[in-house]
């Protein structure tokens, strides 16, 4: 029996299932809807609403606490030498420094998602009294999809609750 074991293993060591969580968040902030899996959804949900909840509030402690699931881009530190050995095997490679303005200008749409949580997504639920039914949590929904074609596995949309 599984007495007081609270989430899915989803077939995945810890650092895997931690990774494709968080991966699935940022997807959902971004795009405010999230097609996978039954499993994962639900596991999805349950990350995203404790970030909303935490993203009502803003201080410095819970951006904080909400930057360590919404990951940034990796910082491109390359140096020239590397730089070369790379593009001796691809003529048209091109440098990643976060120096270089053609870096840093790039579109980054991940660079975006924790501000568009804290200003967009979360004050739409900020209203919500926390005594009231859903007052912290109920802020996703997950809709049932048929089977996917290649292994039968039941999928889901998990959106955002207007």
């Amino acid at each position: 029996m599984r007495h007081k074991i609270a989430h899915r293993k989803l077939n995945k060591p810890t650092d895997q299932r931690m990774a494709l969580l968080k991966n699935q968040v940022q997807a959902l902030f971004m795009h405010e809807r999230l097609v996978t899996t039954e499993a994962r959804a639900k596991e999805v949900r349950s990350l995203a609403e404790k970030l909303i909840t935490r993203a009502k509030t803003d201080t410095v402690a819970n951006r904080r606490y909400v930057e360590q699931y919404i990951q940034k881009p990796p910082r491109a530190n390359e140096s020239k030498t590397q730089f070369e050995k790379r593009r001796a095997n691809n003529p048209l490679a091109v440098r990643r420094n976060t120096n270089v303005k053609a870096y840093r200008e790039a579109e980054h749409p991940e660079r975006e998602i924790l501000a568009k949580l804290f200003s967009d997504i979360a004050p739409r639920y900020r209203d919500r009294a926390k005594d009231a039914p859903g007052g912290n949590g109920g802020y996703t929904r997950i809709t049932k999809m048929p089977p996917r074609r290649g292994d039968a596995a039941p999928q889901a949309v998990l959106t955002f609750v207007e």
